[in-house]
């Protein structure tokens, strides 16, 4: 079983445009959740997996990034967040306290 040093999960659920909570896809996950796996292999960062997960239960706070094996959850709007969040958090081990995921 591999080993990863930092194991990222995005939220990539989706909703009917019509459900009230709305959905980290329909708020840009998907184009996010490609950049994250594109700028991950480009900084050949070992030791670390990206993956897309279902539903994370923080709708209203997507779309969702959550980094173990702290368990630190972030709020990503943008590509520039996934670099920094790669390039601060990932490869320089510190929490980015502006992107935290408010408490939920």
């Amino acid at each position: 079983m591999p080993k990863y040093d930092y194991h990222l999960f995005m939220c990539t659920n989706e909703r009917p445009a019509s459900d009230p909570r709305g959905s980290c896809m329909a708020r840009g996950a998907g184009p996010l959740m490609e950049h994250l796996k594109v700028r991950a292999k480009e900084m050949n960062l070992p030791g670390v997996r990206a993956n897309k997960a279902g539903c994370l239960d923080a709708c209203d706070r997507g779309p969702s990034l959550v980094v173990y094996p702290e368990g630190v959850w972030y709020t990503v709007r943008t590509t520039a967040d996934i670099d920094r969040i790669l390039e601060e958090h990932v490869k320089g081990g510190r929490v980015i306290e502006s992107l935290r995921m408010r408490e939920m």
